[in-house]
Parts: structure tokens; sequence; C-alpha cells
């Protein structure tokens, strides 16, 4: 892909339809930034719930195809049948009688959203591939620069607090939601990798790696842990997938050699000049790296009880992961439990992986985790053959959601199964590149 042709993807008279399933994919998948900004920032539309429902609304719409359930396209048979196992059976769950949240007008909407998310995404045609990546590095880019213009219009928003774009309603989380934006930023570096990977032109390459090194600032000023963290898993397996003995030891060698050295010694003076003149942004870098260390000591200390820093303190939120392991293994000797599960939302661990089976029982982590376990086998897969950028996208994308279903959030998460329902569709399809396969719905298989 050269500068023309990456351009030319953005022609709305050549490309109109494969544009607007493409933004409406993203206006559910990673719509969450471009809803902060423009409901709180900018103040358009009510500070609500509401505003998510119809900007969510928007983007099925955007998805309808030209004629509705003629047309379905074959996803991941194996994480088709489990994801839909696992999100009727918590339905079911929720349905019954004195469940938690039962009747409530946010929980039904959450299905809603996520059926009608994977019923339109399987009638989107194969060829959206080549126009989804650059519509999501755009849409993704942008939204980087929106938290950028929303931190520096925030009065109450000073460095070395975390980045996030505050919320306009009165009762709302304070400080807003940095893990949306940190989110926001692994989605750019994604798609600006795989695009990197398709591009043949020196100046869009270059133009990635720019776009790559400004998310990883978004994410530093967000100081999110487990971002870091998915951040280091990325990197192990994109080394693992694309560096044998053999090149590593020849990249060993190269960067010993003289040509390496004087780059380095030219780098090193160039950035003694920046850092003499700009002391300022060094120290700010200084004092963002130095709280997210401090970060990670209070987590080991909290997990280990070893203060390996003199400064380190219990961090509430991994004690209370802690907690939830403890009553995970207490909950074990439970037949009751193992089988059944307490109920719909009944228990908040906030570790999605065991919640599956405290909440929902054998049924619940067999559904639930066995989605979570072929999901990384067919990501296994994808990473070393790279069929083509839309499913390395989401592959990697979910290499970033591993730590998560192990530090945070529920496992019925409308963020999450947006971006599971994208991994449905297009993760470990053998078709893909081919000539889209279009079946009637009478023939169709899932």
């Amino acid at each position: 892909m050269d500068v023309s042709q990456f351009i030319s993807v953005f022609n709305p008279l050549k490309n109109f339809n494969n544009l607007r399933y493409s933004v409406g994919i993203y206006m559910l998948f990673n719509g969450f930034p471009i809803i902060f900004f423009v409901r709180d920032t900018l103040g358009i539309g009510p500070a609500s719930s509401v505003f998510t429902a119809a900007f969510w609304m928007l983007g099925l719409v955007l998805m309808l195809p030209a004629q509705l359930f003629m047309r379905i396209y074959k996803p991941n048979a194996i994480l088709f049948n489990l994801s839909v196992l696992f999100l009727l059976l918590a339905f079911f769950y929720y349905m019954l009688p004195g469940s938690t949240g039962a009747g409530t007008v946010t929980e039904f909407g959450n299905y809603f959203f996520i059926f009608a998310y994977l019923i339109l995404i399987i009638q989107v045609p194969n060829t959206v591939k080549d126009t989804l990546i650059p519509v999501i590095f755009i849409l993704s880019l942008l939204s980087n620069f929106s938290l950028i213009y929303s931190l520096l219009v925030d009065p109450n928003w000073t460095l070395g607090m975390r980045a996030a774009i505050t919320f306009a309603n009165e009762n709302a989380q304070s400080g807003g939601n940095p893990h949306a934006a940190a989110r926001n930023a692994i989605v750019c570096i994604i798609s600006s990798g795989v695009l990197i990977w398709q591009s043949r032109s020196l100046l869009l390459k270059t133009f990635f790696y720019f776009c790559i090194i400004f998310s990883v600032v978004i994410i530093i000023l967000t100081q999110t842990k487990s971002t870091f963290l998915a951040l280091i898993l990325m990197l192990m397996f994109y080394i693992y997938a694309n560096f044998s003995m053999r090149k590593i030891g020849s990249a060993i060698y190269n960067f010993f050699s003289l040509k390496t050295v004087l780059i380095a010694i030219f780098i090193f003076l160039v950035a003694n000049y920046f850092l003499s003149r700009y002391y300022d942004i060094y120290a700010i870098i200084l004092n963002y790296s130095d709280v997210l260390f401090a970060r990670f000591y209070n987590v080991y200390y909290t997990i280990t009880g070893v203060q390996i820093d003199a400064e380190a303190t219990i961090d509430a939120s991994s004690m209370g992961r802690v907690s939830s392991f403890e009553l995970f293994f207490e909950s074990i000797d439970n037949p009751q439990i193992m089988l059944f599960g307490l109920g719909y939302k009944a228990t908040f661990l906030d570790v999605p992986v065991l919640e599956a089976l405290i909440n929902h029982g054998l049924l619940g982590f067999l559904f639930f985790d066995g989605f979570l376990f072929f999901l990384l086998v067919y990501t296994h897969k994808e990473v070393l053959r790279k069929t083509n950028i839309i499913a390395l996208f989401v592959a990697y994308l979910y290499i970033y959601t591993i730590p998560q279903m192990v530090t945070g959030g529920r496992p019925y998460d409308i963020t999450y199964w947006f971006s599971f329902i994208l991994m449905v569709r297009f993760l470990g399809i053998k078709y893909l590149d081919a000539a889209p396969k279009q079946r009637t719905l009478a023939t169709a298989t899932a």
C-alpha cells in the first residue's frame, strides 16, 4: 500500500458502503473516546447513558446491509458457538426472578446491543477488510488528539494527574476513565503496526511509527498498569512470531557493529541536546515513570508481601483481586456453586475468568473460559502466519485483552464483547482472503 492507495480508501464516492460499515463497526467497538469527547468536552447531547445508546444506535444503522438477513458471512464457528452459548446462559440467569440487575433498562439494553452487533457484523461483506483498519487507525488517532485537547481545556487537570476526559454529569466517576483513553491508544498502536506491515511507502511507515510513539505517550499519561502489561505481552508475542534465534543472533551482532555504534552516539548527542534545552519535559517524563513504577511496586507488595521499595504501600484495587482469589478457592469445595453458580452478577470478583465460574457454574466456565482459550489458539496461529491485516489486528487486540481477563472487569462487560465479536467475525476465517463467499440465510451455517 502506498500513499495514494491509503488516501483512496477514504473516497466516499468509490468506497461508500465499506466506509459506512467500518465507521459503524468502530462506533461500537471503540466508540467511548468519541462519546466522552463529544458529550463531556464539547457539551453536545445529554451527559448520560442516553447519549451512549443513541451513538451506538447510529453505529448499528451504519452497519445495516442493503438486504437485511439475505446474505450471511460465516464467522469462526467455534468462537461463534461458544460466545453465543455464554451470552445466552448469562441472559437466562439475568432473567431469573430475583437476580441482580433483573429488569433494569441498562442490563437489557446491553444485551440488545451485543446481539444486534453480532447479527449485523456477520452480514458485513468481506470486502470491508481493506477499509476497516485504515478507518480504525484514523479514528483512534483523532481520539488521541481529542484527549490532548480535552486535557488542555480542562482547568482541573495538571501534569502528573492521570489523563482522561472529565465526565460532565454530577454523579460520574471523578477523574474520568483513563482506561478508555489507554485502550484507544492501544488500538492506534495495533492498527499502526499492521498498516506498517502492509505499507510499501517510507513516508507512510514513518508516519505510522510516529503515531505509535504518540500513542505510547498517551498510555504513559493515563498511568494504567494493565495496559503496560499488555504492551509487554504484545511485544513478547511479536518477538516470538517474527524473530528466530538466528535473527536474534544477527541482530545482536549488528548491534555492536561500527555503524550501529555511530548511530547510537548520534542519537545520544541529539537526546542530550534536547534534554539540556527542554529539561522541563524530561522532568515531566521522569515524574510519570516514577509514579508508574510506584504503582507496580505497590501491586507487588500487595500480592507477595515483599516490600522492594521503601515507600511501597497496599494497592486497594490489587487487594480486592487478592480477596477475589481467596473467595474463589473457598468456593471450590462447594459443589452447588461449582455446578450452578451463585447467579447473575451475584459476586463481583473483578477477575472475569473466575467470575464466569463462580456466578454461572460449570457451564459458565466451559463457555466463557473455553471461548478465551480458543481465542488464544487462533491468535497464536494468526501472529505466526499473518493472513491479512484485519485478522492480525484482532489477534493482537486479543493479546491486549488477556491481562484484563485476570485484572479487571466482568465477563458481561459490553466493551469486552464488542471486541470479542470483532474477533468472532474476522479471526481464523480461512476464506477471508479469497473471493467473498455468500450464503443465503437458509443455507448459512454458524
